[in-house]
């Protein structure tokens, strides 16, 4: 249902209870509806991941690894816009369209400016613990945040600047990335009504971020090969986030606002 409400639509407990599995349940349902277009957008982030760790390792650079790989997660739904619109077709019976596909890639500049701000803060960060010195290989740097009592402070430092990021990121992108693909809005009221709605329904978002991490996490330890499921499957699962979000568990209450 492509609806925007005039309000930020604020979901209450019993709405949200089960939401989230019931999200992946229809990402799971569009999946096994196109699974030929689904495989190859799950394979084609599997690629790109692949691309992206060897060219660190051919340019000595695999130290970056763990920051590249969370920061893929933060533009990994530019990837997904296909995906978006193979869901909303799903579930509407009306040919459409992408509304607005210039907004869509002013949001992906967006993000991929964000990733890098990450990358740098960590090069920064390892400075901070370590001094300016050359960073060591992938494996001496496995050893050294696992095995020092400065690396694990650097871990912990890392994961908390890095989570600021991912949920900045996660907040703005949720459902202005979907809104984008149904509505022809601009880049920045699509991300304020996003990162609205995550505020407002916090903990929703918060169980649905933390699937999304579960998944990506299990994804990245099979060597990316489950990610070509999981990747199409949580993709059709943020299209029906939105569409519940900002459509028809909000509807009701849009409508008994405007008859009041």
């Amino acid at each position: 249902m492509d609806i925007i409400p005039s309000k930020t639509p604020i979901l209450s407990k019993d709405q949200t209870d089960g939401l989230v599995l019931s999200w992946l349940a229809k990402g799971w349902a569009d999946f096994r509806k196109r699974p030929m277009i689904s495989v190859i957008y799950g394979a084609v982030f599997v690629l790109l991941s692949w691309a992206v760790i060897l060219g660190l390792s051919l340019t000595g650079l695999l130290w970056m690894l763990l920051p590249a790989l969370s920061g893929a997660l933060l533009v990994g739904p530019i990837i997904a816009v296909g995906l978006y619109q193979v869901s909303r077709q799903l579930n509407n019976p009306e040919k459409t369209k992408i509304e607005a596909p210039g907004q869509i890639a002013m949001v992906g500049g967006i993000l991929m400016v964000l990733m890098l701000i990450w990358i740098r803060s960590a090069t920064i960060l390892f400075a901070l613990f370590y001094g300016l010195k050359p960073f060591p290989g992938f494996l001496e740097l496995l050893q050294t945040l696992f095995q020092t009592q400065s690396g694990i402070t650097l871990l912990i430092v890392g994961t908390l600047v890095g989570g600021l990021f991912a949920a900045f990121g996660f907040a703005i992108t949720a459902f202005s990335l979907p809104m984008l693909i149904a509505k022809p809005v601009d880049a920045f009221t699509a991300m304020g009504k996003s990162f609205s709605a995550s505020t407002h329904n916090f903990w929703l978002v918060v169980r649905w971020a933390t699937a999304i991490t579960i998944l990506n996490l299990i994804g990245f330890a099979s060597g990316m090969v489950l990610m070509v499921i999981i990747f199409p499957v949580l993709a059709y699962g943020s299209w029906h986030a939105y569409s519940d979000v900002f459509g028809s568990l909000s509807e009701p209450q849009d409508k008994e606002e405007n008859h009041a």
